[in-house]
């Protein structure tokens, strides 16, 4: 049978270190030696004579570079850095160089001998590894290679980035498709071989992250039936699917985000995303681009915990309480199904908005603790709405945090995050993240207008930030839209 990486180019690795003025360089530092007892010939390395269990517990809190490094220290040392599960990342890699800088493809040669030479050396078991910097299809053979490797020492947690400027994916190997070990994957720019394969992959993965990986609708379904342990389910920026259908028993997170970008012109929106049978599902996301082109429905939300970006404008119907058809005109909301296990929560606002909508969306989640909106709330003919709405009830014992994107300051804006000042018995935190030049007097006078000395928590802080400014990890929903901020 030919074999399917056969085809591929192969890259010639392997040169010397010594003759190779390009290599990763291991420095050897200067011995030391702690001195007791009255003479020189009593020194000892009091370190070196500690057990092989605690010297590998000290190399374990060590980034695996600096761990490699210790190898050099002395024979005592030389297998230490071997006796831990290894946690690799090629992004850590560093190489010194006699004479010109090294080239983007000199640099991903030497990073393939050093992963390589890495991932065969060590004994196993591999915890985790990260692949980022080979983005040229001529290591594709050599890849396929270190992940067969990889596959027989136990690969827990699998990531690889492949993408290539021209859109060039890469073919996942039937190795890994069969990994007993894997828990988790992290694919990007890659493919599958045709679906009879996936119809046995991945039997114990419980997290699959799929970012500007080619689908069809069939993949997936095959894809989703073969991995029966799956609780973690992320399509970033996927191409080829058109009607997702979703039915897993252990799925509880749920992410699909499309956006056009790069060199990926062959993206398209999926048509409709259905979760048709997933009782465990607790957290649900969707990117903006996704709200705005897809049709949406989840059918089971007992559990539901996180809700982003959900839209009033968009097609959408969530369990009983939220619907919207393509030939409504506004969502209908049945106030009476209310959503108390949702705990944080996303709305993006689409002109034209409806303050009145918005109310009757936040009474159906009476349990909120964290509230992200993202654009423009309203015009001047809101002003005085929020004056005179009653609070809501996450109010009183559950809000704590409040974060507004795109902020800018118009007075029915003003007037929303006023009623959170004035009404948030536990709130926390305001974060007011606006995309134009406030100078500080401008937000002393906003300060000023939000009324603080007259707000229900003492515990409440203010931030008012740039979007640039803005630290997208302290952001529940930073990897769904921070690129458009």
């Amino acid at each position: 049978m030919h074999h399917p990486s056969s085809s591929r180019r192969r890259v010639r690795v392997g040169a010397q270190p010594d003759s190779d003025p390009y290599h990763l360089r291991l420095s050897r530092p200067e011995r030391s030696s702690v001195v007791y007892g009255p003479s020189d010939q009593n020194q000892t390395d009091l370190i070196s004579n500690l057990p092989d269990c605690l010297l590998s517990s000290i190399l374990s809190l060590l980034p695996i570079r600096d761990a490699i490094r210790s190898s050099v220290l002395s024979s005592r040392w030389r297998d230490l850095w071997k006796l831990n599960p290894l946690d690799f990342d090629d992004s850590t890699l560093a190489f010194d160089h006699i004479g010109s800088p090294l080239s983007p493809f000199q640099t991903q040669v030497k990073t393939f001998e050093a992963v390589s030479s890495i991932a065969s050396v060590h004994p196993g078991p591999i915890h985790s590894f990260r692949i980022s910097r080979l983005r040229e299809p001529v290591f594709h053979c050599e890849i396929d290679n270190l992940v067969e490797t990889l596959t027989r020492k136990g690969i827990r947690d699998l990531s690889l980035n492949l993408s290539h400027p021209e859109g060039l994916r890469y073919r996942l190997p039937f190795s890994l498709l069969q990994c007993q070990t894997l828990r988790k994957a992290s694919l990007s720019a890659c493919f599958f071989p045709p679906s009879p394969v996936v119809n046995s992959c991945f039997p114990n993965l419980r997290e699959l992250t799929l970012e500007f990986v080619f689908l069809w609708d069939h993949l997936l379904q095959c894809l989703l039936e073969s991995c029966a342990q799956l609780e973690v389910l992320q399509l970033i920026n996927c191409s080829g699917l058109q009607y997702v259908r979703i039915n897993c028993s252990k799925l509880q997170k749920f992410t699909i985000h499309e956006q056009n970008q790069g060199s990926y012109v062959d993206l398209k929106h999926a048509k409709e995303v259905v979760i048709e049978d997933a009782p465990e599902l607790r957290s649900l996301r969707f990117g903006k681009s996704t709200v705005n082109h897809t049709r949406i429905s989840v059918r089971n939300v007992q559990k539901l915990e996180v809700l982003g970006f959900f839209s009033m404008n968009a097609t959408m119907q969530i369990g009983k309480t939220f619907s919207k058809s393509y030939s409504q005109r506004e969502m209908s909301v049945n106030r009476s199904m209310r959503l108390p296990t949702v705990k944080k929560l996303a709305v993006l606002v689409i002109r034209p908005f409806n303050c009145s909508l918005l109310s009757d969306v936040l009474i159906c989640f009476p349990c909120l603790e964290t509230f992200y909106i993202k654009g423009s709330i309203g015009q001047d003919q809101h002003i005085g709405f929020w004056e005179h709405q009653a609070p809501f009830g996450f109010l009183e014992h559950h809000l704590k945090s409040v974060t507004m994107i795109e902020f800018c300051g118009r007075g029915p804006e003003v007037e929303f995050v006023k009623f959170f000042v004035e009404h948030g018995q536990v709130l926390e935190r305001i974060t007011l993240l606006y995309n134009y030049n406030m100078t500080a007097d401008s937000a002393t006078t906003l300060r000023r207008e939000l009324s603080l000395v007259n707000r229900a928590s003492m515990h409440l802080e203010v931030e008012i930030l740039h979007q640039y400014d803005f630290i997208p990890d302290s952001c529940e929903w930073a990897s769904l839209f921070y690129t458009s901020l």
